[in-house]
């Protein structure tokens, strides 16, 4: 497996180079993926897309790391959640409301 280069080296290459940046994490990220639990593979694949998507999403680089902060927050909190109160997470409740098809509320309108 690839070793994480320096601070300083991947300051540099941000700098120079933001594709190289990119394409080397994109690359480490697979081999991290490639060498997980086969069972795992598929979350973990997931979840690089949710991270690339929020990625793609950002107007800048500081943009960037504002979201991928504000999502690695959302993780954690959802994280802290599952420890500390399991139930919570699947517990949900929502109002359903029935709709009609506009043409069931056309006929409605002309027979009232």
């Amino acid at each position: 497996m690839k070793t994480l280069p320096s601070f300083d080296e991947l300051k540099a290459l941000a700098e120079s180079d933001p594709q190289a940046l990119e394409a080397l994490r994109i690359e480490m990220s697979e081999e991290i993926i490639e060498s997980a639990n086969e069972s795992l593979q598929p979350q973990l694949r997931a979840q690089m897309s949710h991270i690339n998507r929020v990625i793609s999403s950002g107007k800048n680089p500081n943009h960037v790391n504002a979201l991928l902060m504000k999502e690695l927050m959302r993780q954690f909190d959802r994280f802290a959640t599952a420890v500390n109160d399991p139930a919570a997470l699947t517990e949900r409740s929502a109002t359903v409301t029935t709709l009609q098809p506009k043409r069931d509320r056309e006929t409605v309108a002309v027979e009232g």
